[in-house]
């Protein structure tokens, strides 16, 4: 809707001439005038350093925080975790003719890395077991709908995480008459309904057809080059499996009873290795949301928190709440489902998500947040580049902004802002957003 932006524009002409004259803190008609449904947008804006209400409306409603949870689950799984915690991948042998995979859900885990384990075994090996107890065998969120099982931003996870949990696909337009070619080289089993014809754009449109099969793919529209697409892979540990049984063959092992399940025993001897830190890890979950990454530290932290064998998403649930209590920010009304927002289910108000932020004003975690050009704002707020930390969050009606401003005055403070305004588009609750931060970086 271009009406939002020209009336924000000439809003932003009037609002800032009259500054002298009107009440700081009053945002009443930059919202009255932008037409927003004021019931459904809610906000929260506070001093940073005495953590006196600025501004407030609705803030006490819950309402789904979509991926601005994020700014709030991850400092609790970055202390849990601590800062020296790895992702580990492990190979044993066990005795002369036996190997054990010890899986500790890296989301960053490669099939070029799996393939460099599997180099490490004897070509003799009969047996492969893979120990995948770090995590439960719970793959898709409470919560999360049904209709995002093809969004490649909201990938299945767990214990077998491996290559983002997504399959590359080319698409090669179709040439003298013939159907496209689509070609998959992680050869996992997927049958395509092929209706892709060539055209002067590439338009596409890619679901899955589970009234048929889980692996059935649909693919409609128009190529007019070659085109990598990606599909959320439906069986993560089928698919790291087939991956670990085509790095072994390449090595001429060929398993006598397959790839089984096992515990690591203690005579078990480790072969090699892959590792990597968490830092890199908790700047992609606030600067780019990633909801995998998310949801796997959330789950692993929980398990490290109530010292259980296999992280859960009720641990990590625990573990948050614990977190609040201890530092005495009111839970008692709000319902977190998730590590990352992706459930519709979590339920806050905007009044929690900045008494949050106050606890951690000095979290060297929160350093972490993107500012303006970087991220999620990457095109976002752009005159308040280092003047504004924030996670964004974007998901079916709501948009959501929380994070850290000093103003022009300088002046600090915690904000929360979330819409779900549904009869404006995601483009026109952004352009709010901006504008009202951009009114209090000038005006407070």
């Amino acid at each position: 809707m271009k009406k939002i932006l020209i009336l924000l524009c000439a809003m932003a002409l009037f609002t800032l001439g009259s500054n002298a004259k009107g009440t700081k803190t009053d945002f009443s008609n930059v919202l009255k005038e932008s037409g927003v449904d004021t019931e459904s947008i809610a906000i929260s804006i506070k001093n940073a350093n005495s953590g006196k209400l600025v501004y407030s409306l609705n803030d006490k409603i819950l309402i789904s925080p979509a991926s601005v949870q994020k700014a709030l689950t991850m400092p609790v799984i970055a202390e849990t975790l601590g800062s020296d915690y790895e992702f580990s991948t492990e190979l044993y042998s066990r005795g002369n003719d036996a190997y054990l995979l010890k899986l500790g859900a890296d989301p960053y885990l490669t099939s070029k890395e799996l393939k460099q384990l599997i180099n490490q075994v004897n070509i003799d090996a009969k047996k492969m077991y893979i120990d995948d107890s770090i995590l439960d065998s719970k793959t898709w969120g409470e919560g999360w709908q049904w209709d995002d099982d093809m969004n490649v931003l909201m990938p299945k996870f767990g214990a077998y995480n491996l290559d983002k949990n997504l399959i590359k696909l080319t698409i090669m337009p179709p040439q003298n008459g013939q159907p496209a070619t689509i070609i998959n080289p992680s050869k996992y089993p997927l049958v395509f309904f092929n209706n892709i014809t060539k055209g002067d754009k590439t338009k596409l449109d890619i679901h899955r057809d589970s009234a048929i099969s889980e692996n059935t793919i649909v693919l409609s529209g128009t190529v007019a080059r070659p085109t990598t697409v990606y599909v959320p892979v439906n069986n993560i540990k089928r698919y790291f499996e087939l991956q670990t049984k085509i790095a072994l063959e390449n090595k001429k092992v060929y398993l006598k009873s397959g790839i089984v399940s096992g515990k690591k025993n203690e005579s078990d001897t480790v072969k090699a290795k892959i590792t990597r830190g968490i830092e890199p890890a908790i700047s992609d979950v606030l600067k780019n949301s990633n909801n995998m990454v998310s949801e796997t530290m959330f789950k692993l932290a929980g398990g490290k928190y109530c010292n259980l064998e296999t992280g859960t998403d009720s641990s990590g649930i625990k573990m948050f709440n614990d977190y609040c209590v201890k530092h005495k920010i009111d839970n008692s009304r709000i319902r977190i489902v998730d590590g990352s927002g992706v459930s519709k289910n979590n339920l806050v108000s905007t009044n929690f998500v900045t008494d949050f932020l106050l606890v951690n004003k000095t979290n060297k975690i929160m350093d972490s947040l993107p500012t303006a050009g970087e991220g999620t704002l990457t095109h976002r707020l752009l005159p308040l580049k280092d003047k504004i930390k924030a996670k964004t969050g974007t998901h079916c009606d709501i948009s959501s902004i929380a994070g850290y401003l000093t103003s022009k005055n300088g002046n600090k403070y915690v904000f929360c802002i979330i819409n779900n305004d549904m009869k404006l588009s995601t483009s026109d609750k952004k352009a709010l957003e901006d504008f009202i931060l951009r009114e209090a970086y000038l005006r407070l």
